[in-house]
């Protein structure tokens, strides 16, 4: 009776072994998703500088919200804009944001990319002093973009050598610069450029869209190439949470660009 009592204290401590070993070997596998976004900021989209990486933003909190409800690990890492292009072959990303087709170029083109829907409607266009709202084209000479950032809808002005480019990886100075005169137009987000024009004390319309001048409507996507299946899981918490969302969007005071721009 004692061998039988000691077999299956055996049995026990060897099943319990099993379980408790399976339990720790998947706890230590479970997959850490890293977030590749841009070392910059761009508040109120978002904000993963050196100094404002710990900052809450649209993009953070939107994206911390929806990994934490799917109950996955993840991180962010703050990668050069320079580089956006290359982050999937160089750096050991799952996932980037934010992504668009229009920022493929080059070898990128050929990257089997999962997009999701998209997540904000954003205007890419010539931002200039309210004064300057009907300054033809061919009057800008210096256009102030974000280090990294390549102005599509000035190609052209760009590759004849007809435009100067003023990089800078602060959005607050390329607004200071705009109100000063030291650049004829900017090529940021509006809301970007409102939040900063509030940190100078200076209203909205200081700087407004030149109408007269290309602008389009573009979204900003949630991109993978190893895990589509996320990227539907993703879809789904949009639409699901879809008035959450649009809280968050109204609590970071960003303002979408609707369809009839």
């Amino acid at each position: 009776m004692k061998q039988l009592e000691k077999l299956w204290l055996l049995n026990t401590l060897l099943i319990s072994f099993i379980v408790m070993s399976s339990f720790g070997f998947n706890t230590l596998q479970a997959k850490e998703y890293v977030i590749g976004v841009e070392d910059v900021s761009y508040y109120p989209l978002y904000d993963f500088s050196a100094e404002g990486f710990d900052r809450n933003s649209f993009t953070k909190e939107l994206l911390s919200t929806f990994f934490r409800h799917q109950g996955y690990k993840f991180k962010f890492v703050a990668l050069p804009v320079k580089r956006f292009d290359k982050w999937y072959v160089e750096e050991t990303i799952d996932f980037k944001f934010p992504d668009n087709e229009r920022w493929r170029s080059g070898e990128s083109k050929k990257l089997k990319l999962t997009f999701s829907q998209p997540v904000l409607y954003l205007i890419a266009g010539t931002f200039v002093l309210k004064k300057n709202k009907n300054m033809p084209r061919e009057a800008i000479k210096r256009l102030g973009t974000i280090f990294g950032f390549f102005p599509t809808l000035w190609y052209d002005r760009v590759d004849n050598n007809t435009i100067e480019l003023v990089e800078n990886s602060s959005a607050y100075s390329l607004v200071k610069h705009l109100l000063y005169g030291n650049i004829d137009a900017i090529n940021i987000e509006k809301n970007v450029i409102d939040y900063n024009l509030q940190l100078l004390n200076k209203d909205q319309d200081a700087i407004v869209l030149n109408k007269h001048i290309k602008h389009e409507r573009y979204a900003f996507h949630f991109s993978t190439i190893l895990h589509p299946e996320i990227i539907q899981e993703f879809d789904l918490f949009l639409n699901e949470y879809s008035q959450q969302i649009a809280d968050m969007k109204n609590k970071y005071g960003i303002v979408e660009t609707p369809a009839n721009l």
